[in-house]
C-alpha cells in the first residue's frame, strides 16, 4: 500500500468516526484540524454504514422468511402427496409478495406466482395481460440465466445464488436470483430480491472512503492508521517525510515493530533505557487505550514531536504527529518576553494600569497600588474601571469628584491618547496619561509629578524675581546714564572752547590736555548713549519708525561715514552692493547705528593696512543679507558666542571698548526681526551678517526684556 492509497483491505479501517472532539485538547493548530476532519468525515461514514447494514438486516430478513417459506413448502410436500399436496403448496405461494417461480429437471420455467408475472411485466418481458411464456427475468443474454443457475443447484444438490442488473419499472435494479433444488431433483424452486440499497450503500461507502483517504493524504499532519493486526493500514506523505521513512517500505504494510526498529536505526525516536519495554508498553496500546491520548516525543535531534494517540473503532489505533519543535521555540521566547515585560513594568517607577475593551483592569503594577493606596485584593478579579475609581475618591475633593470620574470614564471610552494634571486633595501632584493599544485595550500611566511642581514653581518665582531686579537694574542704569548727559555736555563743551583757544591760545601741554578731555568725554557720551539704547530695548520703551528706505544708498553713506575712522585707523573700506538691490522696510537710523558698531568693531579687530568690505544681497525676494568683514586677527571661536553679550570684549581686539558695541547690534536687529551670524578664524578675519526680511520687523515692534545683567 503506497502512501494515500487505499487497497480493499484496508478501506473498512479508514471508515471509522474519530474520537469526540470534547475529549481532545483545542488548540487551534494543524493537528487539531486534521483530526476534526478525521472526526468529519468519520461521522459521515458512520451514516454510511447505519444504511449498510439496515440494507444488509432487510436482506437477511428476506432471506429468513425466504427460508422458513421453502421449509415450510418442503415439509408440506413431504405431508402431502399427489395433486391435492401440490395445489394446497401452490394456492401458498400464490399469497407471498416475494417473486416465486418452479423450473422442471430441463430448467424451463413451468410456474411463477403474481409477484413474479407482475416483476415480468415490468421488465417488459410480457405485455400486460399476455400469457406467461417461458422467459427468464433480464433477458436471455444476462451473464447467468437462471436456467443455467438452476442446472449447478441440482448437480451440486445446494441453493446457488447470482447476482445481475436488470430495468424494471423504469429503473436499474441490482437482482439477487437463488435457485433451490426440490427434493429428488425434480426441478428447483426459484426466488429473487432487490439489492439496489445495499449496491447504493456500498458505492457510497467507497466514495467517502477514498474522499477520507485524499483529506488525510493532503494534511500537514501526520497520519498513521494501524490494523488489529498492528500493521500499517494507512499512512499520508507528511508521515514519511517527518518520521525520514521511505514509502516503498511503508507500503508493504509493516508492523509497528517493524516501523520502530526503522526509526531506531535513524535515531528518529526518543532515547530510552529500556527500547524493547517502551516498544511494549506502545503494543500494549492497541488493546488498552479508551480513549485519545497526548504526549510530547523529543527526539535526540532537539526535534519535539506532538503525537495524539487514538484508538480505532474497529480496532487498531490513529496516530496524529505534529512537529512542534518551532511552536515551543516560540512559546518560551514568548514566555521570556512576557516576563521581561512583567519584570520591566514592576520596575517603572510610572504607575501602569491596562483596562481590557470591557474596561476591566487586565495589568497593574505596584507602583500604581502605591500611588493610589489599592490593596492587592481590590485589584484582584480584574475589578471594573468604575470601581477602581470608585476607590480613588478619597483623593478628591467631594465637589469635584463626580466631575473628575466622569472625564475619566469618558477618556477610557474616546481610544484617543490624552493627558493631564490631577492635584489630588493631599496635594499630590499626579500626571496621568490615556494611551490607546491596538489590541482595543487602554494603557493608563500614573507619575507622582509633586516635586517637580515644587521646583518648577520656585523657578518660575526666582525667575519673575530676576526679572523685576533685572527691570528694576535696567532703570537705574538708564536713570544715571540720562543724569550723566548733562554734565558731560557741560565737559564737552568748556573742552571744545579750550581747544579752540577762545579764551586765548593754549600751550602744548595745555592742548593735550584739553583733547584728552574732549576725547574722553566723547567716548564716554557714546558709551552713555549704547547704554541708554540697551536699556530702553530691553525694557521694551524703544520702538521703530519703519519706512521704505533704499539699500545700496544706505551702505553708500556708512562708507562715507566711517572714512574718516577709516583713515585714522589706516585702513580701506570697500563697498560691494549692486545697485538694483531694492529697497527695505526698516528704521534707517537704527540700522545704519548696528551697521556702523559692525564696521567699529571692525577697524579694533584690524591691523593697518587691512580691509573692510560692506555688501548687501538678496537671497530670495523676501529677505536682504547685510554683511560686515574683515581681514583682520578674528575672534577664537569660543569667543564668538560671547562677545555678542553685555560688556564682553574680544582678547584680540587692538583697542579697548565697554564690550556693548555688539550687544547693541543683536539687540537692533533682533527689534528689526533678524538674527546675526558670525563667521572668523584666527588671522583669517572675520564676517558678520545680518539676515532681514524685507517687508519690515514684525507687528510687536516693542523690545522684550530678558533676565540677565548689564
Amino acid at each position: 500500500m503506497a502512501g494515500g492509497v487505499l487497497s480493499a483491505a484496508a478501506r473498512p479501517v479508514l471508515a471509522q468516526p474519530a474520537p469526540s472532539s470534547a475529549s481532545l485538547p483545542v488548540p487551534p493548530d494543524p493537528l487539531l484540524i486534521g483530526i476534526i476532519l478525521l472526526i468529519a468525515l468519520g461521522g459521515l461514514l458512520v451514516g454510511v454504514l447505519f444504511l449498510l447494514r439496515r440494507a444488509r438486516r432487510e436482506v437477511r430478513e428476506t432471506e429468513t422468511q425466504l427460508r422458513r417459506t421453502q421449509e415450510s413448502l418442503a415439509a408440506a410436500e413431504d405431508r402431502l402427496a399427489g395433486a391435492a399436496g401440490r395445489d394446497a403448496i401452490a394456492a401458498a405461494a400464490e399469497t407471498l409478495t416475494l417473486p416465486l417461480w418452479r423450473r422442471d429437471s430441463e430448467g424451463r420455467i413451468v410456474w411463477g406466482n403474481p409477484a413474479y408475472r407482475t416483476l415480468l411485466t415490468e421488465a417488459g418481458a410480457v405485455a400486460k395481460g399476455e400469457a406467461e411464456p417461458d422467459l427468464e427475468i433480464g433477458g436471455a443474454g444476462a451473464p447467468e440465466t437462471g436456467g443455467e443457475l438452476a442446472h449447478r443447484a441440482l448437480r451440486s444438490g445446494h441453493p446457488q445464488s447470482a447476482s445481475r442488473h436488470i430495468v424494471a419499472g423504469g429503473r436499474r435494479r441490482l437482482m439477487e436470483f437463488t435457485e433451490t433444488p426440490l427434493a429428488g431433483r425434480t426441478g428447483t424452486v426459484g426466488h429473487l430480491f432487490d439489492v439496489s440499497a445495499l449496491e447504493r450503500a456500498q458505492a457510497e461507502l467507497e466514495r467517502h472512503i477514498a474522499a477520507q483517504a485524499d483529506v488525510l493524504e493532503n494534511l500537514q499532519v501526520a497520519i498513521s492508521i494501524f490494523g488489529p493486526d498492528r500493521r500499517l493500514r494507512f499512512f499520508n506523505a507528511t508521515y514519511a517525510s517527518l518520521w525520514n521513512l521511505d514509502s516503498r517500505f511503508l507500503a508493504t504494510d509493516p508492523t509497528i515493530a517493524e516501523i520502530l526498529e526503522a526509526l531506531r536505526e535513524r535515531r528518529r525516536l526518543p532515547e530510552v533505557t529500556d527500547f524493547q519495554a517502551m516498544k511494549r508498553a506502545l503494543e500494549k496500546r492497541f488493546t488498552s487505550l479508551l480513549g485519545p491520548e497526548e504526549e510530547l516525543l523529543h527526539l535526540p535531534d532537539e526535534t519535539t514531536i506532538r503525537r495524539v494517540t487514538t484508538p480505532h473503532p474497529f480496532g487498531g489505533l490513529v496516530f496524529a504527529d505534529e512537529d512542534v519543535t518551532d511552536r515551543l521555540a516560540m512559546e518560551r521566547s514568548y514566555n521570556t518576553l512576557n516576563a521581561v515585560q512583567r519584570e520591566t513594568i514592576d520596575k517603572l517607577h510610572e504607575g501602569i494600569a491596562v483596562f481590557g475593551g470591557d474596561a476591566r483592569l487586565k495589568l497593574w503594577n505596584p507602583v500604581f497600588a502605591q500611588l493610589w493606596s489599592l490593596s492587592a485584593a481590590q485589584l484582584e478579579g480584574e475589578p471594573h474601571f468604575s470601581e477602581i475609581m470608585q476607590a480613588m475618591h478619597g483623593y478628591f475633593p467631594p465637589e469635584e469628584w463626580p466631575h473628575f470620574k466622569a472625564e475619566a470614564m469618558a477618556r477610557l471610552s474616546e481610544r484617543e491618547t490624552t493627558g493631564g494634571r490631577y492635584l489630588r486633595a493631599d496635594s499630590t501632584a499626579v500626571d496621568y496619561t490615556f494611551v490607546p493599544l491596538p489590541d482595543g485595550a487602554t494603557l493608563v500611566s500614573y507619575v507622582d509629578v509633586s516635586d517637580s511642581v515644587r521646583v518648577e514653581r520656585a523657578l518660575l518665582e526666582r525667575n519673575e524675581a530676576l526679572e523685576e531686579a533685572d527691570r528694576l537694574k535696567s532703570e537705574f542704569v538708564a536713570n544715571v546714564s540720562y543724569e550723566l548727559r548733562t554734565p558731560l555736555n557741560a565737559i564737552v563743551g568748556f573742552s571744545e572752547i579750550l581747544a579752540q583757544g577762545y579764551f586765548g591760545p593754549l600751550n602744548e601741554r595745555q592742548r593735550e590736555y584739553s583733547q584728552a578731555i574732549l576725547s574722553s568725554s566723547q567716548r564716554l557720551i557714546e558709551l552713555v548713549n549704547d547704554i541708554l539704547d540697551l536699556a530702553s530695548i530691553e525694557a521694551g520703551y524703544m520702538t521703530l519708525a519703519p519706512e521704505e528706505m533704499n539699500v545700496a544708498e544706505m551702505m553708500a553713506s556708512l562708507v562715507v561715514l566711517s572714512g574718516e575712522g577709516a583713515r585714522n585707523h589706516e585702513l580701506q573700506v570697500l563697498l560691494d552692493c549692486p545697485d538694483d538691490i531694492g529697497a527695505i522696510r526698516a528704521d534707517e537710523r537704527r540700522l545704519k547705528q548696528a551697521l556702523f558698531n559692525l564696521i567699529s568693531n571692525a577697524m579694533k579687530f584690524t591691523l593697518p593696512g587691512g580691509t573692510i568690505t560692506l555688501s548687501a544681497q538678496r537671497p530670495d525676494a523676501g529677505h536682504v543679507t547685510l554683511t560686515v568683514s574683515d581681514n583682520g586677527v578674528g575672534i577664537p571661536i569660543q569667543e564668538q558666542n560671547r562677545v555678542f553679550g553685555k560688556f564682553e570684549r574680544g582678547r584680540n581686539q587692538r583697542e579697548a571698548g565697554a564690550g556693548l558695541g555688539l550687544s547693541l547690534v543683536k539687540s537692533l536687529v533682533e527689534l528689526h526681526g533678524g538674527t546675526v551670524e558670525m563667521i572668523s578664524d584666527i588671522d583669517q578675519g572675520t564676517t558678520v551678517h545680518i539676515h532681514l526680511p524685507a517687508g519690515g520687523p514684525p507687528q510687536k515692534t516693542e523690545g522684550l526684556p530678558e533676565a540677565g545683567s548689564i
